[in-house]
């Protein structure tokens, strides 16, 4: 796996490095927060013969940058399976119950992140033995679910104006809706989109029940919006108000390099 030639792993505490764990793969970005000019992002296909975790453990150790005292290890898991908690009910003693209560348990690590622009808390889990794994081999690493960085994103852009505003992002066959009225959260989910229909009528779903105004509310697309073209055709007729929104984190990399990395990778970029 070859990285830029300006990533000198010998400097790595002047780095951040991003682990990205998604549903059927692993991809990773390393950048200097006070050097423009340094960023990669890499993705890497999965051994059929190996589990999950075997085949992130085989990674690990096959590439032992990952290692290396790095300025910040991020861990941020991907997936559809997550609950919101209001910071004034959140008890991170009941965290496990409160998931489980949720979410089909399924005996493994409960996680929280906060979402401090909201006051609430993101649980969600991950496998056992590959949370110890990860916590035991990465540089003091910090646990994230992706949809925190959307969150605090969506919630301050344009959170003054009075209309509603749904915000839709596609990735990995996957589709984050995140729906505000000004800086409030209205509602946060995550959906499969295996089939081309599906997107649709999620986001319809959404819409009908909240409910949100097809006239006068505000629907926001991004992330990989070229591989939904027929779902934002017809969103388009359906909805008044329908804008792609793009996102150039402040770094100086070819734009074709930048267009395949995740919304949510591209947020940390700004922090």
């Amino acid at each position: 796996m070859f990285l830029p030639a300006n990533i000198d792993l010998a400097q790595t505490e002047k780095y951040t490095l991003s682990i990205r764990l998604i549903p059927d793969g692993f991809s990773f970005s390393i950048h200097c927060p006070t050097d423009k000019d340094i960023f990669c992002y890499k993705t890497t296909s999965f051994n059929n013969n190996l589990s999950y975790f075997e085949n992130i453990k085989k990674l690990i150790f096959d590439f032992e940058f990952f290692t290396q005292p790095f300025k910040t290890t991020r861990v941020s898991v991907v997936s559809k399976e997550y609950t919101l908690v209001p910071e004034i009910f959140y008890e991170e003693k009941k965290a496990k119950d409160i998931f489980n209560f949720n979410i089909t348990p399924k005996n493994e690590t409960v996680l929280s992140d906060k979402v401090a622009e909201n006051d609430f808390y993101v649980l969600f889990s991950m496998d056992d033995r590959l949370h110890s794994f990860l916590f035991r081999s990465l540089w003091n690493p910090i646990f994230t679910h992706h949809i925190s960085q959307l969150l605090s994103y969506f919630s301050g852009h344009h959170n003054k104006t009075k209309e509603k505003r749904c915000y839709v992002n596609f990735h990995e066959n996957l589709m984050d809706i995140c729906c505000f009225s000004q800086n409030k959260l209205l509602s946060a989910n995550t959906f499969p989109i295996n089939d081309k229909p599906n997107a649709l009528y999620f986001i319809v779903g959404v819409w009908e029940k909240l409910p949100l105004n097809q006239s006068t509310d505000r629907l926001y697309l991004t992330g990989n919006t070229d591989s939904e073209k027929e779902t934002v055709d017809t969103l388009k007729k359906l909805i008044k108000k329908v804008e792609i929104l793009p996102f150039s984190p402040d770094i100086t990399v070819p734009k074709e390099e930048i267009s395949s990395v995740p919304l949510d990778v591209k947020i940390q970029l700004c922090e």
